[in-house]
């Protein structure tokens, strides 16, 4: 195998490992299911390493990767509409592009800040969260498993939530501050 070509295909394989959960989230949060969801990510990892090789290496990997993702959601919400299909045109699709690039910045914030603050949680409560979103269990395995009341469970996951929040909160506000 070529040397360049070994480097660009090892460089996709990092980027996309690096930045697929992101890529996944943005999917998860267009579409009602976690099924279809997967089924676009997959479609979009397939048309991103078709056009690999327009990608400048360099650039910003995750925007242009989920310039595809918006673009197969649409599609994908276009397929399984049961009312009239409602097209766009070329027009209307590219003034909606720096609209995403704004989006997706933010959501790259809002996940930088996430990961700090899941770093400040407690052990307990990041085996917990661990349980519920890395390992997909349901608050009656987790009960199970931590020897907690299903109620116990929904309420310490709650407190969690609204922990994470102010804590993403606040360091956006400070980011903003900062940056801003």
């Amino acid at each position: 195998m070529d040397q360049e070509l070994y480097k660009r295909n090892k460089l996709f394989i990092k980027l996309l490992l690096e930045h697929q959960p992101k890529i996944h989230a943005y999917i998860l949060s267009l579409v009602s299911s976690q099924s279809d969801a997967d089924d676009i990510l997959q479609e979009v990892c397939s048309q991103i390493w078709a056009r690999f090789d327009q990608f400048e290496e360099g650039s910003n990997f995750l925007s242009w990767a989920l310039r595809f993702a918006f673009f197969e959601v649409l599609n994908f919400r276009s397929r399984k509409s049961r009312s009239k299909q409602v097209l766009f045109d070329d027009e209307v699709l590219q003034q909606m592009i720096p609209i995403l690039d704004e989006e997706m910045q933010t959501a790259d914030a809002r996940m930088d800040a996430l990961e700090q603050c899941l770093e400040k949680l407690n052990e307990r409560s990041r085996k917990l969260i661990d349980m519920k979103y890395d390992k997909g269990l349901n608050p009656a395995q987790i009960s199970c498993l931590m020897d907690l009341s299903i109620h116990a469970v929904y309420k310490l996951l709650s407190r969690i939530h609204r922990q994470l929040l102010a804590c993403v909160e606040r360091a956006l506000r400070r980011e903003e501050f900062l940056h801003g």
